[in-house]
């Protein structure tokens, strides 16, 4: 059916905020028990983002117990060329080109560590355990976290284990007989070939121990097997053969974000309707020191119930050094903040949805904000303030017609190429803290119509700890075409309090285009509130419910409530 919104959504949001609300007093007096829980909690985005974009981490209390405790440091970006080290009475992890937006939990102890401690050092993030008398501490890497494991270090007697009853103890004489046997059968095996031909190599010895391993009993096939797999390996690399993994070959790890919504409002033929996000599937391979391979790959279900396949970012990816990532194929356009801070995993972002000025182009957003081509980015030498650039050039977007397809990855609808440039400052200063600027210039070429030239200016100030989120941007297109001047103002301002795991949030936005506008008429004017909660039920899962109300011109208001679960797998 449909939803009358000013009735049945916001009773529906508001009987939510007021179930739910009565946890945030609590958990704002036990914000420092429930930061000890739970470490950093950061908003990762941005993977490995516009070739090699500083990586945003977030570090988590993952669990413990009487035996110790586990902290797990995550990023959406491969964290494999991160360091780790003791030096007198803590224990390091250094995690290079990184920020750490979220400082929530620095200093909260853990069982055989006395505090945690996040610093940015340059470009680098450094995160540092002070340890407790005793600790021994384990590390393990993987795609893109880090598992940090604190356990007593000091010597534990061990009980003593029971003497075998009399089964077991004829079970075991009997493993040792057959392990005998085989071994003997190995020996001959050996004599037989003290004089090899080239038709007889090691291999041929090493799938006949195989064959003999499956009469041993179940304890003793693995070590066997072990054996003759590395006699084969020994063998093949006498003859030549290739071992990926032994000869540095390419990994392919890959990382899993996805939502679940269900959506009700007042939107003409919109019904009340449970529906699937979209699957992320983030994929990165390390090729070597200084390349990598970053691939996004989206499924999601379209209007019509089908489930449909796009690659959103593809990019080989070359780090020389900080003061040069580059990064070929497709790619985020770096227009503002929030485009290349947030990608498609929902979970990243406070908000169920993203800000109508950075809707994707294929949910009617009207900025270019994929690419194909060139990105280049890093640090800039000598500049205060940690200022990084920010410099893009590729096929840019088509023009908006119902023929064209919104991103040109195979072609270019003429010869002209866009560019992108931008500078953005994170000073060390002010912790948490970002403000840049990027300007943007294509060439459209509508069927039909004359050649319109594009300018678009975009400029945020964002500030972001482990307590508050404060996001602020602006952006002005400009359509310049047959003498005529088209400009088209949008901003966005977005507040967020976190209380434990609970997470208040206010938006509001405003997009207007003006009616004559020869590509975007349609859109209009935009304007209106959102106001919702973000609750982090794991640490890899949130539910989120939020109203908006959207302000038209000449149009009947939109109102929709928006319940979802995002998480990351």
């Amino acid at each position: 059916m449909l939803l009358q919104p000013s009735r049945v959504a916001r009773a529906l949001l508001a009987a939510l905020c007021l179930a739910l609300w009565p946890a945030a007093p609590a958990a704002a007096q036990n914000a420092q028990a429930a930061t000890a829980a739970r470490g950093l909690r950061a908003d990762l985005r941005d993977a490995a983002g516009a070739p090699k974009s500083p990586k945003r981490l977030v570090l988590l209390r993952a669990g413990g117990g009487v035996e110790g405790s586990r902290v797990t440091i995550s990023s959406d970006s491969p964290l494999d060329d991160c360091d780790s080290y003791v030096a007198g009475e803590s224990f390091y992890v250094r995690i290079p080109w990184a920020v750490a937006a979220d400082a929530r939990g620095a200093g909260a102890p853990g069982r055989f560590y006395k505090s945690a401690r996040v610093e940015e050092q340059g470009d680098a993030v450094l995160v540092t355990f002070a340890l407790r008398e005793g600790a021994a501490v384990s590390l393990v890497r993987g795609f893109n976290r880090i598992e940090v494991t604190f356990a007593d270090g000091r010597a534990t007697p061990q009980p003593t284990p029971p003497a075998p009853g009399g089964e077991e103890a004829a079970t075991i004489r009997e493993m040792r007989e057959q392990i005998a046997a085989l071994e003997a059968r190995v020996r001959e095996l050996e004599a037989r070939s003290a004089a090899p031909t080239p038709n007889a190599p090691a291999a041929a010895l090493a799938e006949t121990a195989k064959a003999e391993t499956t009469k041993v009993g179940a304890d003793a096939a693995p070590a066997s097997t072990d054996a003759a797999a590395h006699a084969a390996h020994g063998a093949g690399a006498q003859h030549g053969e290739h071992d990926a993994e032994a000869a540095g070959a390419p990994r392919l790890q890959i990382q899993g974000f996805a939502d679940v919504n269900l959506r009700a409002g007042n939107a003409g033929g919109q019904h009340t309707s449970f529906a699937l996000g979209q699957l992320d599937l983030f994929l990165t391979s390390r090729l070597s020191e200084k390349f990598d391979v970053l691939s996004e790959l989206i499924i999601e279900a379209n209007e019509r119930n089908q489930f449909t396949f796009e690659i959103h970012r593809l990019l080989l990816q070359y780090t020389p050094n900080d003061n040069l990532h580059l990064g070929l194929g497709r790619y985020h356009t770096a227009i503002g903040f929030f485009n290349t801070a947030y990608h498609h995993g929902t979970w990243f972002q406070t908000t169920a949805d993203r800000p109508f000025i950075f809707s994707f182009e294929g949910k009617g957003g009207i900025l270019p904000l994929h690419n194909v081509g060139l990105q280049a980015t890093g640090r800039v030498p000598g500049a205060p303030w940690g200022m990084r650039y920010v410099a893009e050039v590729g096929n840019g977007r088509a023009s908006r017609t119902p023929l064209d397809s919104p991103v040109q990855t195979a072609s270019d609808e003429n010869n002209r190429k866009a560019f992108n440039l931008g500078l953005y400052v994170r000073p060390n200063s002010a912790r948490g803290l970002q403000a840049g600027f990027s300007v943007y210039r294509d060439r459209l070429t509508p069927l039909g119509k004359p050649g319109i030239d594009q300018t678009i200016g975009a400029g945020h100030l964002v500030f972001q700890d482990g307590r508050y989120e404060s996001l602020n941007e602006f952006v002005l297109m400009r359509l310049s075409s047959g003498g005529r001047v088209y400009n088209t103002p949008a901003f966005y301002t977005q507040f967020a309090r976190q209380f434990g795991n609970l997470r208040p949030f206010f938006r509001y936005q405003y997009v207007n285009v003006p009616g004559d506008n020869p590509l975007y008429a349609d859109v209009g004017r935009r304007n209106g509130p959102a106001l919702g909660i973000r609750y982090d039920l794991t640490d890899f899962a949130a539910f989120k419910a939020q109203y908006e109300h959207t302000s038209r011109r000449r149009q009947s208001a939109l109102d929709e409530l928006i319940l979802q679960l995002a998480f990351t797998f």
